[in-house]
């Protein structure tokens, strides 16, 4: 399947024609404790982040923020955003990073905003982060999937190579957070094509039921689509 740079909007104006497509690149995405002054141990770093609206001004208790590994994997730490609208994870390893917000019905990540946002943590030194929302909820009804390496996992809070479960009329979107070429394969959309890092593929859930799919490249990668009226 050819990967074309489209937005949701784009998506569901077309999805009388077609209605599943693959989105590459940085075109798309398929979407605590406050900051503070602890000191860092030897080797390791920590994220100092903000939540601003469109505008540039600080989002105050908007949102939880976890946080994952480059692989897309959770780490199991999220954290609610303070009153100034700040967040903070400490004593990290360095390394690579990603984070994800999630504030259901009161903010999304705009279009053309990676999601999950990806960093690098820097021993003995904080690193800034700054994620751009856009204040309300979504104007679709959407559910979202990581594709990491290893694993299918339904946001936020699905179980590795698990069940996800969307009602129909929904936009499914599975997104790579992985390293790796991806693949969503099987199921009523058939293939999605080689997802590259950072790519999404989104299909329209237009049937009732259970449906099973797998990554060609890594075969202990097995996911389970549950379309419901």
């Amino acid at each position: 399947m050819k990967h074309t740079e489209w937005t949701r909007r784009d998506f569901l104006s077309a999805t009388g024609q077609a209605a599943m497509v693959s989105l590459t690149g940085s075109a798309i995405a398929c979407g605590g404790s406050s900051v503070g002054d602890a000191v860092m141990a030897p080797g390791r770093g920590s994220i100092e982040g903000t939540v601003v609206d469109l505008n540039g001004v600080a989002q105050p208790g908007l949102g939880l923020i976890t946080l994952l590994y480059d692989s897309g994997l959770h780490t199991g730490a999220s954290v609610k955003v303070d009153a100034n609208g700040q967040f903070g994870f400490s004593n990290l390893t360095a390394g690579d990073y990603q984070i994800r917000f999630d504030a259901p019905g009161e903010a999304h990540i705009p279009d053309g905003v990676l999601h999950p946002i990806r960093f690098s943590v820097k021993a003995g030194e904080p690193t800034p982060v700054t994620v751009d929302v856009e204040i309300g909820g979504s104007d679709y009804a959407e559910i979202e999937i990581y594709a990491g390496d290893y694993f299918y996992q339904w946001q936020p809070n699905g179980i590795e190579n698990g069940e996800a479960v969307a009602k129909i009329g929904v936009i499914v979107c599975w997104y790579n957070v992985g390293k790796h070429i991806h693949t969503v394969t099987g199921g009523p959309w058939g293939d999605s094509g080689d997802m590259q890092r950072t790519a999404s593929f989104m299909w329209l859930a237009d049937r009732v039921g259970l449906f099973g799919y797998r990554d060609k490249y890594f075969p202990t990668m097995l996911g389970t689509l549950r379309i419901i009226p």
